[in-house]
């Protein structure tokens, strides 16, 4: 390989994804991404075929080359693509090309580069001036490059469904039931649900929902998926049913037997999604280039394991300390187990993440919101390594660029882009992400038209989707406005929305004046809509925390503002489960 500089050949990558030779499918992508960072980071010796399978397509320990052409189509994809881009390319740009019968590429000048002849000192400088210059620029064009990806991709997002260039189908999908006497099925039947909800999801034609019930589904969803997880005779069995709206017709069914171990729940699950997705394909004559193969998830645990994972889906659904501690214990046994189970690290970050965060369920001793952090940038790492793709591996990472000790504001944006890219309808993750851009880089805009398409697309969306609503509506001087924004908001969930309901009353309750645009104060019963709670919050650490918060200056300071000027404080925040 002949020794080329670094930001030459990632400019050279940036011209080729510009090109469009890589087509619409993101693995194309992602493969050229993963082979030029081996390579330039020295570990090119490491790229082989099952390396390529495992962490850049999502396959599993046990890929087999000889079954599976992935690997094999993909390169051989690229090395066309690669060989239309260089027909026509800037001859200056470094040549990438992957010989035939091999995975690594190899890296040369381009034909019209030469080396420099012998030169004077004048020169000499001149041409070292121009290469400083180059190390410079070509850093920030790359840097204003994945921006502009970046902003296109939360744009995309934000846009409503109609505007789609093909028809975004809307499915709701119900908490499945569990029966039978199995310890864990609760938490195997609901997190089956959530997991193929998620992969339904990854296609960009899909937006999932998660109402309350039928009814609520059949206001807004074209379709309602339902199903059952059940123990009979020592063997589980499956049973999912997909209603078609508004004629409320049965369009598909199935009953399987499922097995008794976590590879069959998982493989049951691969196959259903399978049926799903090509059933709804093939009634809306879905484009072949939109249709995704789901994750490959890890499949070498046994079910008490696989149980204990998919509990995260219900204790993030509502939090409480004694499913806490359960969760707690088990993950960290679980990881231990199997310290390759991706999916296990990431809901252990999420778990560590609550802690931190919002001071819930913290464990006892000294510093134990640093050591919180400390496990859920650890157990990230772990997720990113050995899960990418994941949802909740996303969401992980995301939530830890932003708020945790090291903020780093730039992997945030990345996170948060895969993760729209990766899941564009997921109600969840848009909200998330909207939330971060606005409450804490500041881009309502952007951050708060996310919002507004995850409360769009979740017809009954919890209160934290409506946390960066009301945040804003409490930086301004409109009284009716704030009463409206924290109406949704649970206040009985996580200390923000707690200290934000006790904050809107506080200001509402005292008559707090507003400016010449503002409305005026809310009436008795737009008072008497805000939830009363008992009690007073301590005012130092309802400070601390907000500053912890790691918010945009001017939402710290109107929310210290407003502490300062809550007499009496009506809501408790400090006494936390």
């Amino acid at each position: 390989m002949v020794p080329l500089r670094h930001e030459a050949v990632l400019e050279a990558v940036a011209a080729i994804r510009a090109a469009g030779v890589l087509g619409r499918s993101p693995r194309r992508a992602r493969l050229l991404d993963y082979l030029i960072d081996r390579e330039l980071s020295g570990h090119g010796e490491d790229i082989k075929p099952h390396a390529i399978a495992v962490e850049v397509f999502d396959r599993d320990q046990r890929f087999d080359p000889g079954r599976d052409s992935i690997v094999r189509t993909e390169i051989g994809r690229l090395r066309e693509a690669l060989a239309r881009f260089y027909a026509l390319a800037d001859p200056e740009l470094p040549v990438i090309e992957i010989p035939r019968g091999s995975c690594r590429p190899t890296l040369r000048p381009g034909p019209g580069e030469s080396g420099p002849p012998p030169s004077p000192w004048p020169r000499r400088l001149v041409a070292l001036a121009g290469l400083a210059m180059l190390i410079v620029i070509v850093p920030m064009l790359w840097q204003a490059h994945v921006r502009h990806a970046q902003e296109r991709v939360f744009a995309a997002a934000a846009r409503p469904i109609e505007e789609a260039p093909y028809r975004v189908l809307r499915v709701a999908v119900l908490p499945f039931r569990a029966e039978g006497r199995l310890a864990g099925i609760e938490d195997l039947a609901y997190g089956f649900g959530a997991e193929i909800a998620t992969d339904l999801a990854a296609h960009p034609w899909i937006a999932t929902s998660a109402p309350r019930d039928a009814a609520r589904a059949a206001e807004t969803a074209d379709y309602l998926l339902r199903g059952r997880l059940m123990w009979r005779r020592d063997t589980l069995l499956a049973q999912l049913e997909l209603i078609s709206f508004p004629g409320r017709r049965t369009v598909w069914t199935t009953f399987q037997r499922v097995g008794d171990s976590a590879g069959a729940l998982q493989e049951t699950e691969r196959t259903v999604l399978g049926q799903i997705v090509r059933r709804l394909g093939a009634a809306h004559r879905v484009s072949p280039e939109l249709m995704r193969a789901p994750p490959q998830r890890y499949a070498e645990s046994d079910l008490p394991d696989l149980s204990c994972l998919m509990g995260i889906h219900r204790y993030l659904a509502a939090p409480a300390a004694p499913s806490h501690a359960a969760l707690s214990s088990c993950l960290g046994r679980v990881v231990d187990s199997h310290p390759r189970y991706g999916e296990a690290w990431a809901a252990l970050a999420l778990l560590r993440l609550d802690e931190a965060r919002f001071g819930r369920n913290l464990r006892s001793g000294p510093g134990a919101v640093a050591s919180a952090w400390g496990d859920a940038a650890r157990a990230t790492s772990q997720a990113l390594r050995l899960a990418p793709q994941g949802l909740m591996t996303l969401h992980a990472a995301a939530g830890l660029a932003l708020e945790g000790p090291g903020r780093d504001t730039e992997a945030f944006q990345a996170h948060a882009a895969r993760l729209l890219e990766l899941y564009p309808h997921h109600p969840p993750s848009l909200a998330l992400v909207g939330s971060g851009l606005a409450a804490h880089e500041g881009r309502w805009d952007e951050g708060l038209a996310l919002v507004a398409q995850a409360l769009r697309l979740e017809p009954d969306a919890p209160g934290r989707f409506h946390v960066a609503p009301a945040l804003k509506a409490l930086m301004g001087a409109d009284d009716a406005a704030v009463s409206a924004a924290v109406a949704s908001l649970d206040p009985a969930g996580s200390r923000i929305e707690r200290l934000l309901v006790a904050l809107a009353r506080a200001r509402l309750s005292a008559g707090a004046p507003a400016g010449p645009s503002a409305a005026p104060a809310p009436n008795a019963t737009a008072t008497d809509a805000l939830p009363v709670l008992a009690g007073t919050f301590d005012r130092a650490e309802a400070e601390a925390f907000v500053r912890g918060r790691r918010y945009t200056p001017g939402l710290e300071t109107a929310l210290l503002r407003q502490i300062a000027a809550a007499d009496p404080v009506p809501a408790t925040t400090a006494a936390l489960p």
